[in-house]
């Protein structure tokens, strides 16, 4: 029982979410417990033919199951295995001439595999093997002449591969081993046997001809212990090797004859098989060397084994076994697909060939013709690499005929033995097809059959109306339909609209293609008519869209410093350029235009575009250099050589300037990045410099009065910085005292120094006028009146003053102490009482 949990809430809604949660979440847990209890009482499927392996070999396994309890055997080694099912585990003893012990085994949750253990931990695996596979290892093979023995023991070797010797133990009831004396264990034989197959892969034949002559072919002529041989060669090297054949009594318990295949000593075989390997620079080639494709059997045994990959979309190298030259770039890669399960299709039909039976000689001079109709040829070609290499692939001529071979073979039934593969979408269809009405088939012009004729006008039904629907959509999703707020020459549907609609058709279309398989005579002009559709149409939208995102950019502007404008212009025209670029490409892709060659040519044409160009480029470059250097932004104020004013714009051409007099100055970005270029509005603080000329007639009292002032003032004032704030007597001018001073006031803005300037100067004049002096003027004047000269009160105060700092030690020369300086510091009020903002100011301390 589950208990339903009580929520409390002040929402009683809360209370039955809550209850109904539980209720899911109880009724969960119960089916779970269902599932599980139903999965572990059922036990798995154990029943059927496995490929193992172990850290030193393997086997084929064939396991067979009856309740819980699992036998099998791995004839191989002559084995087998015994065990109980618990779960999903297997758990037994096995036995072969190797010995006996334990195992346990777990499948997994596919039932496609599983991995287990046995002896001391030493791991085993194993995989579920095809149909085709089991039939090869598992069948009693047919030994009633020599030539079935022989194709026999290749169909074993092929298949165990140079890696999977092991797979060679279900031959060996195929081998005589009566030329060795003491009795062999099933590894030694099986190591025989790989060496005999090693040597006989290394030859050529066609094993049907292996076959005693007719007068010993007649029934009851073969008699037990009579043997039969035939000399096979080496392709290109012509070194002969005998195979010895020996009649004997059939393991079935009938009168037959089984002719086996006579194991010649070990010794024998290595000495022929050094000879056959000389053309292999002495070794064993390797497992996959066949991929290289450098002989016609490692070609056809390829594109076999690749058929399954090609079909799983991983088809690179089964279309490298294809001379796909004459078919344009851009579809080489489907239709050499498409041409290439043809081929297959053709090869079921003609009968898949041990690949014993074609030649292995690279140096092979002439093509090997495998197949002749009178619509085409089945013909594998050499073709020389760029590196001087050789590399065989079937002939374009092959290929192109394919279709035609196919379609007169159709009806022809697959070879005995041979199964088919699950077919692509293409051949389902027209099986489908076939099943309805095999008049469908029928060709009805321009090699195409009139299925597809009805498949390529179904396909402009449908394809029309949902264009039109899914571009609404688009540009409703992305507001294309939206006008932006300039002027435009082209409607959204001439720019968004119509360019999308044209896509999906196109798309639909090649959707179509990729499974109509139509002949090459109709299917490239509507490739090379979809793909300009998507060339144009593409770049037309791209463009656009393009045009549209630097609009939408360049609307918020606002919102960006000038880093983000310079990359909106540069992004904008490069995203174009590659648009226009790309589309012309992959038109030129389309249509097969010879364009690597021209785009070779800019390398030497584009010394004169650079040339003839040369400003521009320039321009452009020295745009890149704003970009990554940053010496300014939009807004800034700066000197620019011997211009002055606000930086409006940044291009890739050109920086735009709006000077003092309120008019435009552009400066292209060439010249730009060369300029002498001081920014104002990078400054942190603004310096105030100036000097105050005073009177000769000032005594030095007074001078110094006026100094300690003024450093006063400097550091009282709290928009001026206490470092490096000074006054000072700077020297004797030709008609005063000069008093130099120098600081730098808190701020950026230069309106806010002007007012700060102004209020300092301000208050220097008071210090001048309280200290009993003035200012001096650089003129000669004439005294008509009795002059008053210096005020002779304040004088003596000033003077006083300073004869009091002078018998306490406090004169603040060269610099006031330290504690004075903390004491003086931002005491005065500013803005100062009375302005406009001292109130604001006031409240500030506060």
């Amino acid at each position: 029982m589950f208990e339903t949990p009580v929520f409390t809430s002040s929402a009683g809604r809360d209370v039955r979410r809550a209850r109904g949660w539980s209720a899911v979440r109880a009724l969960a847990v119960v089916l779970l417990a269902l599932l599980s209890s139903a999965a572990l009482s059922d036990p798995r499927d154990w029943s059927g033919v496995w490929d193992t392996q172990w850290r030193d070999g393997g086997a084929v396994l064939h396991l067979q199951q009856d309740g819980n309890r699992v036998v099998g055997t791995y004839p191989g080694f002559e084995g087998s295995v015994e065990g109980r099912i618990d779960g999903n585990q297997l758990s037994g003893t096995w036995r072969d001439v190797a010995g006996s012990g334990e195992f346990t085994f777990s499948i997994s949750p596919d039932g496609q595999s599983f991995m287990g253990r046995f002896g001391t931990g030493e791991w085993w695996t194993g995989v579920r093997t095809d149909d085709e596979v089991a039939r090869t290892f598992l069948e009693v093979p047919d030994l009633s002449s020599p030539d079935l023995t022989l194709a026999a023991f290749l169909r074993a070797g092929n298949e165990s591969g140079e890696g999977r010797s092991d797979r060679l133990g279900v031959a060996l009831p195929l081998l005589d081993y009566s030329a060795f004396e003491e009795p062999l264990t099933a590894y030694e034989r099986i190591g025989l046997a790989r060496m005999l197959f090693q040597i006989i892969d290394r030859l050529t034949m066609r094993v049907w001809e292996i076959r005693p002559g007719e007068e010993l072919a007649q029934a009851g002529e073969y008699t037990i212990d009579q043997e039969y041989r035939v000399e096979l060669t080496q392709a290109g090297t012509d070194r002969p090797y005998t195979l010895t054949f020996r009649a004997g009594e059939s393991r079935n318990g009938d009168d037959a004859v089984a002719w086996r295949l006579v194991v010649p000593p070990e010794e024998e075989m290595r000495e022929s098989l050094d000879a056959l390997l000389e053309v292999y620079d002495g070794e064993v080639p390797h497992s996959r060397q066949h991929h290289e494709l450098r002989s016609p059997r490692d070609t056809m045994r390829t594109f076999i084994e690749q058929w399954d990959n090609a079909r799983g979309g991983n088809g690179e190298l089964f279309l490298e076994t294809m001379d796909l030259s004459q078919i344009a770039a851009a579809v080489r890669e489907e239709e050499g697909a498409l041409l290439g399960e043809y081929l297959i299709e053709v090869l079921y039909r003609i009968g898949l060939p041990l690949r014993q039976e074609i030649p292995d000689y690279p140096n092979r001079r002439g093509p090997y013709t495998h197949f002749v109709h009178p619509v085409g040829v089945v013909e594998i070609h050499p073709f020389e690499q760029e590196d001087g290499s050789k590399i065989w692939r079937f002939s374009a001529e092959t290929m192109a005929s394919a279709r035609a071979l196919f379609m007169a073979l159709e009806d022809m039934p697959l070879a005995e033995g041979t199964e088919r593969g699950e077919s692509t979408p293409f051949f389902r269809i027209r099986n489908h097809v076939r099943a309805i009405h095999r008049e469908l088939l029928r060709e009805s012009g321009g090699g195409m059959e009139l299925w597809q004729w009805l498949a390529l006008v179904l396909w402009l039904v449908v394809s029309i109306p949902v264009s039109w629907v899914l571009s609404w959509v688009v540009v409703r999703l992305l507001r294309l339909h939206r006008t932006e707020g300039e002027q435009q020459l082209m409607a959204p549907e001439a720019r968004f609209l119509w360019p999308l609609r044209l896509i999906f058709i196109a798309g639909i279309g090649l959707l179509a293609l990729r499974i109509l398989g139509l002949p090459q005579a109709v299917d490239m002009p509507l490739r090379v008519v979809i793909g300009v559709t998507l060339s144009l149409a593409g770049g037309w939208l791209a463009y656009h869209l393009v045009d549209r995102a630097s609009r939408v950019i360049e609307s918020h502007s606002h919102h960006f410093r000038y880093r983000d404008e310079v990359l909106r212009s540069l992004a904008t025209s490069l995203a174009k350029l590659a648009v226009i670029i790309g589309a012309v490409l992959f038109l030129a892709e389309i249509l097969s235009l010879p364009y690597q060659g021209v785009l070779a040519g800019l390398g030497i044409g584009g010394l004169a575009v650079a040339l003839a160009a040369r400003s521009t480029l320039e321009n452009f470059i020295g745009g890149i250099t704003l970009f990554a250097d940053k010496p300014i932004e939009v807004g800034d104020f700066c000197r620019l050589g011997d211009h002055l004013g606000v930086i409006e714009a940044i291009g890739l051409r050109s920086v735009k300037v709006r000077s003092l007099d309120r008019t435009i100055i552009t400066i292209p970005n060439a010249e730009f990045v060369n300029l002498y270029i001081e920014n104002f509005a990078r400054r942190d603080r603004v310096l105030l410099r100036t000097t105050i000329h005073l009177r000769y007639e000032t005594t030095p009292d007074q001078l110094r009065w006026v100094l300690a002032e003024v450093r006063k003032l400097l550091l009282q004032h709290p928009m001026v910085t206490p470092e490096p704030a000074r006054a000072r007597f700077a020297g004797f001018g030709d008609h005063s005292v000069d008093v130099e001073i120098f600081a730098y006031v808190s701020t950026s803005d230069f309106n806010e120094f002007l007012a700060v300037q102004e209020d300092i100067f301000l208050r220097m004049i008071d210090v001048v006028d309280e200290s009993g002096t003035g200012f001096a003027f650089p003129s000669t004047v004439n005294y008509l009146a009795r002059d008053s000269g210096v005020d002779a009160e304040r004088t003596e105060r000033a003077e006083a003053i300073m004869r009091e700092l002078r018998k306490g030690n406090e004169l603040p020369f060269p610099e006031f102490d330290l504690h004075t300086r903390s004491e003086l510091r931002d005491t005065l009020d500013y803005p100062p009482e009375g302005s406009v903002n001292s109130g604001s100011r006031a409240d500030a301390n506060k």
